[in-house]
């Protein structure tokens, strides 16, 4: 697979300056838009659109293996192909409602899943804190879905899984900024051998 040249970061970056110098630039065309109703929270976009969407697209192309041997996957009929596509949309438009002003974090407070991981109360002020750093996240995730588009509307498998690495580095990218930031990975178990039987017993196993 081809990787992505420019860090997700920089390129978020370099699109959040873009969007901010249009946003300024169209200003007036857009004072008089119909007011926006967010009804969902991030939480909810993650679980019923963006995720089902990426993993829809995660598993439509790529080597998979199985008892019977290694499979070639990829979308074959049109009718698969306008599946995909489908997932495609839903994604490239979700980036459009993540980044609507006045969107929740979640319906009820969670707690942090762990060391470096945040709470729901400290992520949405992360969020508010750094709104631009976040837009820019979700613009970087558009840009990724939209060359998905491409290589789904081009017939390209090859092209659409070199996008598919590029989108796990964007989704990655945005949840280690604001969700898992300083994550405690904990270390993997320790193992001795044996020595009766001279297999690894993990420690704290009683002998039989």
């Amino acid at each position: 697979m081809q990787k992505m040249c420019i860090p997700f970061a920089a390129m978020a970056m370099l699109i959040a300056g873009c969007t901010a110098r249009n946003n300024h630039r169209h200003g007036d065309e857009t004072s008089s838009a119909p007011p926006l109703l967010p009804v969902a929270t991030i939480q909810e976009l993650m679980d019923s659109e963006i995720d089902p969407a990426a993993d829809f697209i995660w598993g439509s192309v790529g080597t998979v293996i199985t008892a019977a041997g290694e499979e070639d996957r990829k979308p074959n009929t049109n009718e698969q192909w306008l599946e995909l596509r489908r997932h495609a949309i839903t994604l490239v438009e979700a980036t459009n409602l993540l980044v609507m002003p006045g969107r929740r974090v979640a319906n009820a407070p969670f707690p942090s899943a762990g060391p470096g991981v945040l709470s729901s109360e400290e992520i949405a002020a992360k969020v508010s804190s750094e709104r631009a750093s976040f837009d820019a996240y979700a613009m970087a995730l558009r840009h990724v879905a939209l060359s998905e588009l491409k290589a789904i509307d081009d017939r390209d498998a090859a092209a659409l899984s070199s996008a598919g690495e590029a989108l796990d580095q964007a989704c990655e990218a945005c949840h280690v900024a604001n969700w898992y930031p300083h994550e405690v990975i904990p270390a993997l178990p320790d193992f001795k051998p044996n020595a009766r039987s001279g297999t690894n017993q993990s420690i704290g196993l009683a002998d039989r």
